[in-house]
């Protein structure tokens, strides 16, 4: 089930995208869904319990998508001089040279409660919700 669209993208962003942006922008919202229910795969049952809202899915799932939009090379810097000609471009390993993905706040919103409590460790993705977290098949309900 998709949760973000293409114009919940639009809404967000300012402006209408062009066929060509529409059509990326619609293969990063699916990319960024799998990876999101990968990562939580029983998210159909947490959006109907509201933890997180589909409103939170949809304004995270787009921010991701507007910052590719707008940054696709993943570039920190770019200068251009115009005498004797000269160009440099500054890929900020930050980004990850422009990949796809939600920011470590991102993924909190769609997991409440995985923030740390003083003296524990949580591994990432966990959540306080009833269920176990396992490397190898995620987070698993009880």
């Amino acid at each position: 089930m998709a949760y973000a669209t293409v114009p919940d993208v639009e809404v967000r962003f300012g402006r209408t995208l062009s066929a060509s942006e529409s059509a990326q922008a619609e293969a990063w919202i699916e990319d960024l869904e799998s990876e999101i229910i990968e990562r939580i795969p029983t998210l159909d049952t947490l959006i109907t319990a509201g933890r997180p809202t589909l409103s939170t899915l949809k304004r995270v799932v787009c921010a991701a998508v507007i910052r590719k939009l707008q940054n696709p090379e993943g570039l920190r810097t770019t200068t251009v001089a115009i005498d004797d000609y000269s160009t440099t471009k500054t890929v900020d390993t930050a980004n990850s040279a422009g990949s796809l993905g939600l920011t470590e706040d991102e993924w909190n919103l769609l997991l409440p409660g995985t923030s740390g409590d003083a003296f524990s460790i949580r591994p990432v993705g966990a959540s306080d919700l009833v269920g176990t977290w396992y490397p190898s098949d995620g987070w698993v309900p009880l």
